[in-house]
């Protein structure tokens, strides 16, 4: 390297590179070994074509923009070593990052919008999330045309009104759908102190993988604003599409674990509704002989005890798997 360099210069531009490199490859071998679990234990057998082909190509996604973002630091490391000039155009690989992060996160959010349609057993819910994530997603490819415009980083301050609001509908788009989520798990609180952790336990996994998701954005959002001349956005940029595949696997791997508590704690229950009267009873202490009897169920039919609790674990079951999904969002 050429004697004089301002060093602060190039730290400003390669080691964000790097570390948000470094962070990725971590995250990627996280997914590697969510992928091994989801598949070779048989979690999969089980579910739609939909969900197959969303793990298959969020996973196809990471590995192609995990190994362009390693191509990257060879460029700069190895076949450039020592040229000032090339650190600071733009390799093929930066301005499609947006494009692979969009490619990543709209379906996984429009998935995720119709299970809050599920939920809630409306549209609209549907349709605000998808516009939402859709439009966000086709201002992702806006900001990556623009980007190959780009020849030096010097110039990505031109890029700050498209990416900004990109970025701004995304984090909004994962905001609303941990708030719906929010919402109607908690509409689904039963009284019954067993059932209600359970659905705590749901609403505190919608936040938490959510919140991961969001504060990534944010300061993307940040760094690309208020740090031009550098590289630093990257280092969150890079890998927020991985966020979004480590979180779908996480929470299909999860389920499993989820549904066997509830069936460990269900018991005969149901949610108030109406005029009806309601009965908590747990099997491992319901006597031998109990005489149980039907009671109106709704519609005013006669719902016997067995038929109100395979009800209820089959509503709690549609809860946990809905918000196992997640937000991902």
């Amino acid at each position: 390297m050429a004697v004089g360099v301002e060093n602060p210069g190039i730290n400003l531009i390669l080691g964000p590179v790097l570390l948000g490199i470094i962070i990725n490859t971590f995250i990627f071998g996280i997914i590697v070994q969510q992928a091994v679990v989801y598949y070779t234990g048989g979690r999969h057998k089980g579910d739609s074509t939909v969900i197959k082909c969303l793990v298959a190509w969020a996973l196809l996604l990471d590995v192609i923009h995990s190994a362009a973002i390693i191509w990257v630091i060879w460029e700069y490391t190895i076949t450039h070593f020592g040229d000032l000039a090339f650190l600071a155009t733009t390799p093929w690989p930066y301005p499609m990052t947006p494009i692979f992060s969009a490619c990543a996160s709209v379906p996984i959010q429009v998935f995720l919008g119709w299970r809050v349609k599920a939920l809630s057993k409306s549209w609209y819910y549907f349709a605000f999330l998808s516009t939402l994530s859709v439009v966000s997603g086709i201002l992702a490819f806006v900001s990556a045309i623009k980007a190959f415009q780009v020849s030096n980083i010097a110039d990505f301050a031109a890029l700050i009104p498209i990416v900004d609001t990109w970025l701004s509908l995304s984090v909004a788009c994962d905001v609303f759908l941990t708030l719906f989520l929010f919402i109607f798990l908690r509409q689904g609180r039963t009284g019954f102190k067993r059932t209600d952790n359970i659905i705590t336990r749901l609403i505190s996994k919608s936040i938490e993988t959510a919140s991961l998701n969001t504060l990534i954005s944010v300061l993307d959002l940040i760094t690309f604003t208020l740090l031009q001349n550098t590289n630093f956005h990257f280092v969150f940029a890079l890998v927020a599409g991985r966020l979004y595949t480590n979180t779908l696997l996480a929470t299909l791997n999860s389920r499993e674990r989820m549904r066997d508590e509830m069936s460990s704690h269900s018991g005969v229950s149901t949610v108030p509704t109406g005029l009806a009267v309601h009965i908590s009873v747990d099997r491992e202490h319901a006597q031998p002989g109990m005489e149980m009897n039907a009671y109106p169920g709704r519609g005013g039919k006669l719902q016997m005890p067995g038929q109100m609790q395979m009800q209820r674990e089959r509503d709690l079951d549609t809860k946990a798997d809905y918000i196992n999904m997640g937000t991902a969002a």
